[in-house]
């Protein structure tokens, strides 16, 4: 009887990402590795390598309650005097392809803590929100922990 070889370990990139996504870091790390030895100059593995290293221990919880806007959590964050909870919502405007952009943000002002997003005009869906926990650093603003997109 005649064995058949071993399929070939997946190492990518891409799954490493899934990996960060649902917060298995140490498998990432390891997948990276091994994406990295075969290619050192993997342009995706070197970005998530990066994002790794920058990664804090804060996290990001944030959920749509229907007219009452985003409700956001967060908890372990830096102590810094000028961190902020951003939320960008993006709503597709009716009658040409575009979408309406609105920013705001509020200042964090503890490692942990909550705060609600009320929205102007009508905010029912469609559309979609991006937030983080960053900084402004004089010249950028520096992400410290970034929720996955909400749609509704």
């Amino acid at each position: 009887m005649t064995q058949k070889p071993a399929a070939p370990a997946l190492v990518s990139a891409t799954l490493a990402q899934v990996y960060i996504q649902q917060d298995h870091l140490e498998q990432a790390r390891r997948m990276l590795a091994r994406v990295l030895q075969a290619d050192p100059e993997h342009g995706h593995a070197l970005a998530l390598v990066a994002r790794l290293q920058a990664r804090s221990r804060a996290r990001l919880y944030a959920g749509y309650r229907p007219g009452r806007g985003l409700a956001v959590r967060w908890h372990d964050a830096p102590d810094l005097p000028d961190l902020h909870v951003v939320a960008a919502i993006f709503r597709p405007v009716p009658g040409i392809s575009g979408a309406s952009l609105y920013v705001t943000s509020t200042a964090c002002r503890g490692a942990s803590g909550e705060h609600s997003f009320e929205f102007p005009g009508d905010a029912r869906g469609p559309a979609t929100a991006t937030l983080c926990l960053a900084r402004w650093d004089g010249a950028r603003l520096v992400p410290v922990a970034v929720h996955e997109p909400l749609s509704w």
